[in-house]
């Protein structure tokens, strides 16, 4: 079961520490971007068919942290205004992750990346008043995009803000909703060949090492700028989605 340490070796299972780290500090600063790059970070050592159910695992650990460092802050009528209709939808999409190819998985995650960009920006630019049924579509879009990739709470972060959450309350639901999202996708993917084993430890090791990131996260909430970080998450982000095309075109064949 812990065969895939021993192929990785010392140096590439600490270089996958240290980017659980500073993924997960992003993270837990600003609630968005830490999932999807450590996911392409770890895509390029494993591959990319194992990567999501991996970080299925790793990111339960590191939700479920997060949710406690912030649960003062938790919202539960957002929270069940968007896990409610979404669950389906995860477990459907779930399921048909196991269907996907290699290249087909790649170039979905490449272009849910690649996509936060605009959104987030489109977001930025605009003060979106939320109803619970736009909560609830949201919802239903979210879900769709989560069983099968990592990044879908892009979609939910104008909702969300829109709804008149505070960025610590926003943070603190967020981790709620993605805990449940990793509770669900994991279930499916354990009753599947895609969680072995030494996939599952695998993702607990990057799920543990993302606390102490979180715990660096929580202490830089208040003092990261937005500017800051939106220049930082876009380059990575941009980054991570090309090596996601990259991958797709060399799964492909061509």
């Amino acid at each position: 079961m812990f065969d895939i340490f021993v192929q990785l070796g010392p140096t590439t299972i600490i270089l996958v520490g240290v980017a659980a780290i500073f993924t997960a500090a992003l993270h837990g600063a600003t609630g968005v971007a830490g999932g999807f790059l450590m996911t392409a970070a770890l895509a390029a050592i494993i591959g990319v068919k194992p990567v999501v159910p991996v970080m299925s695992v790793a990111l339960l650990i590191s939700h479920s942290s997060r949710v406690l460092l912030n649960h003062a802050n938790f919202n539960k009528q957002t929270y069940w205004a968007i896990t409610i209709p979404a669950t389906p939808c995860i477990v459907a999409s779930a399921w048909l992750y196991g269907k996907m190819t290699s290249s087909v998985i790649a170039l979905l995650l490449g272009t849910v990346i690649l996509l936060a960009i605009p959104l987030r920006r489109w977001a930025m630019s605009r003060e979106i008043k939320t109803t619970r049924k736009t909560l609830a579509g949201a919802a239903v879009v979210y879900g769709g995009l989560s069983g099968a990739s990592i990044g879908g709470g892009m979609v939910l972060i104008p909702f969300m803000l829109g709804s008149g959450l505070t960025r610590e309350a926003f943070v603190a639901t967020l981790a709620a909703i993605a805990f449940t999202t990793n509770v669900t996708r994991t279930t499916i993917f354990g009753t599947t060949e895609l969680l072995d084993m030494q996939y599952l430890f695998l993702g607990i090791f990057v799920g543990l090492m993302t606390i102490p990131g979180n715990l660096i996260g929580r202490s830089i909430l208040r003092k990261l700028t937005n500017s800051r970080h939106a220049t930082i998450v876009d380059v990575l982000t941009i980054i991570g989605a090309l090596n996601f095309f990259w991958m797709a075109y060399r799964a492909s064949g061509t």
